[in-house]
């Protein structure tokens, strides 16, 4: 916020102010989704693509420490040359990825290892085609209340969010941990009814990861869960392969701000 407001009053040209408000979605001040200000989208003026360049260097201290943050710097730099060649549907797409890896990354950090070895060795789908999946942050809160224990889904607790299974269903026993040892109590059964042994990890899905992501690191998920659902709708259906090249890196980079800014808060880091 104190960045833009630094350069607009830094602004010679109207064309500079527009554009700066537009990236910003006025000040913050407005929740505007990218389709509903696609055709609206300011012209450039002379100093775009330096400010772009500079913002995107910057916010690559935001992703040094991240277990992804190789691979989301990677992608920042190929959403900006997709912007450039005018693929706007690439560009994007590179952002729901860096929102995706930034959120796993997150994740991952505060509970178990096991999900980047599931990532690693391929073996993620695997769990998903077994059911062994959670839908949304109210899902896995839901199934560690019931097991009764007490306490965060930090660490390897995270397995509270998984699904109980019996000895004939522990078919991903190295993914798994008893149920004793977990602290959980009383009778729990099996999806086929028998007495569960285990608890298997589920594998989150994209809402799910964001909403869990945050709340383990305290944050509030609606900006995030916003800014998915409005990248989800510009990459599916309309396809946006070929635009305007300067109104791409403005679109791209209005879009790349924004997931920033709440990167930026959730990490601690100022860039500027």
């Amino acid at each position: 916020m104190e960045w833009i407001e630094q350069r607009i009053r830094r602004c010679r040209s109207r064309s500079c102010e527009e554009v700066l408000l537009f990236i910003s979605d006025n000040l913050f001040r407005t929740r505007r989704n990218t389709l509903d200000i696609i055709d609206q989208v300011p012209s450039g003026w002379s100093g775009l693509r330096k400010l772009v360049r500079d913002y995107v260097r910057r916010s690559m201290a935001i992703y040094h420490d991240l277990i992804f943050g190789e691979e989301i710097k990677r992608a920042v730099m190929e959403g900006y040359r997709s912007a450039l060649r005018g693929n706007l549907h690439s560009a994007e797409e590179s952002n729901r990825f860096i929102l995706e890896r930034f959120c796993l990354s997150k994740f991952v950090e505060r509970t178990s290892d096991l999900y980047l070895d599931l990532v690693r060795t391929r073996t993620w789908h695997r769990l998903v085609d077994a059911g062994f999946i959670i839908t949304s942050l109210g899902e896995a809160l839901s199934r560690k209340k019931k097991l009764g224990v007490k306490g965060t889904l930090t660490g390897e607790r995270i397995f509270l969010a998984g699904k109980p299974v019996c000895k004939r269903h522990l078919t991903f026993p190295q993914y798994s941990r008893d149920l004793h040892d977990l602290g959980v109590k009383g009778r729990i059964r099996c999806k086929c009814g028998a007495p569960a042994v285990a608890l298997t990890l589920a594998m989150p899905k994209v809402s799910a990861l964001i909403g869990l992501a945050c709340h383990l690191s305290g944050y509030d998920p609606r900006n995030l869960e916003r800014i998915y659902s409005n990248l989800s709708r510009i990459v599916h259906p309309y396809g946006f392969i070929d635009f305007d090249r300067e109104k791409a890196l403005l679109v791209w980079f209005r879009d790349y701000f924004m997931l920033s800014v709440e990167f930026s808060k959730i990490t601690n880091i100022n860039i500027y």
